[in-house]
Parts: C-alpha cells; structure tokens; sequence
C-alpha cells in the first residue's frame, strides 16, 4: 500500500482514516489501514480537520446537533460568538481531502485500487494543493439541500443526517466529489480546477443533487 496523498509506502501504518472526522459525527466511514500514512493523517487534523472543526459555523452547528469531540464532549458555542464562514482556501482543501478520501472509498473493492489511484497523475494538482497547499484556488459549489435539523424516516426508524458523499461521473469523464455536510451540498472537481462539467450535469437533470438523481432516496 502507498499513501493516496504523499505516495509513500505505508507497511507501517496501524490505524484508519476517518473521511469525515470524528467530531464530525462519522464513525463508520472509513478507508483501509494504510490507505494514509500516518504523517499526512496527522497533518489534516492539525492544519485542515482542527482549524475547520473550531470556527465559529462548525462549533455552531456541532453544537445545534449535539455532535461530540473525539472525547465525547459538546462544544459551546454562544450567540456573542457569531457564525464566521472559515476560509475558502481552508474549505477547499478540507474538501480536496475528503473527495480524494470518497474517491478511494468507492474504489476500495477493486483489485489494484491504491496502485492505480496513486499512479493516476490527473489527482496530482488536487494532492499538492491538499497536503502542500501549493497553487492557485481550488473552487467548488454550494447549496442547501435541507435544514440540518430536518428529520428523515425509514420505515419505523426516524434519524437526523450529518453527512453522506458519493462521487459522480461526468459524460466527459470527469470525477466530481459531492458531499452533503450538515444539510449543505459541497462539490468539486477533482480533475480540475473548473466546474463547468458540473454545471452542464445540473442544467440537464433539473438542478437535482447527483445525491439523490435517479435514486429512490
């Protein structure tokens, strides 16, 4: 296995990678042992994961949803606190992370999956602007899908959604990532940094979310 960032062996690694973290809610998706070294791990929590996770939106809306820490603790968060956007640059790169995260999830079952996502140079942009911050902005696209404190039924069972992704394939053949995160839809390319494939998906299917289109959901 090779780190899917740094491409580094990863033979010694001994723990998972959470896509989403933690204190986000998430405790079930995550990638292979070794899928991520340990040092781009622990890089995205201290320089993408921690700085996201503390801004005055995310401590408000973990807050709002009673979403603990890693420690099983609510974070306070106060109406003097305000609710500040993190920055672009910061969300993308969260973003850029997660979808390259997504991309090896939804491949993990396929023989060779890490040997040929890593030799893939068309994510190599994506992986330096995520793990090294280099180059220009990496846009994206956002939109409210549903209140973060809507509830969902299936059959009997009732339930609040924090977060769910998928990757969707363009006609051209590009890979978007989408990610709905507290009721707010997220996508980027991960090919580029253009989201006119995007665009044309959405004018030809009624501006549905790639989440749902075409599923019973």
């Amino acid at each position: 296995m090779q780190c899917i960032f740094c491409k580094r062996s990863t033979a010694d690694v001994r723990s998972v990678e959470h896509i989403i973290p933690e204190s986000m809610g998430n405790t079930e998706h995550v990638l292979p042992m070794g899928a991520v070294c340990h040092d781009c791990n622990q890089y995205f929590a201290r320089k993408i994961e921690r700085p996201l996770l503390e801004s005055t939106l995310f401590r408000h809306l973990r807050s709002g949803m009673e979403v603990p820490n890693k420690r099983g603790r609510i974070p306070e968060w106060n109406p003097s606190d305000g609710i500040e956007l993190p920055a672009q640059r910061l969300m993308a790169r969260f973003l850029g992370k997660v979808g390259l995260e997504v991309l090896a999830f939804k491949t993990k079952q396929v023989e060779g999956w890490n040997s040929e996502m890593v030799a893939k140079a068309e994510l190599d942009e994506l992986r330096q602007f995520v793990r090294s911050n280099q180059g220009a902005e990496w846009p994206f696209m956002a939109r409210t899908l549903h209140p973060v404190n809507a509830i969902f039924h299936d059959g009997q069972e009732s339930y609040e959604l924090i977060h769910e992704f998928d990757i969707l394939l363009t006609e051209s053949s590009e890979a978007y990532s989408v990610l709905s995160l507290f009721g707010v839809e997220l996508v980027m390319n991960l090919g580029g940094r253009t989201m006119e494939g995007y665009e044309k998906w959405l004018e030809s299917n009624e501006h549905a979310s790639p989440l749902y289109a075409g599923k019973s959901a």
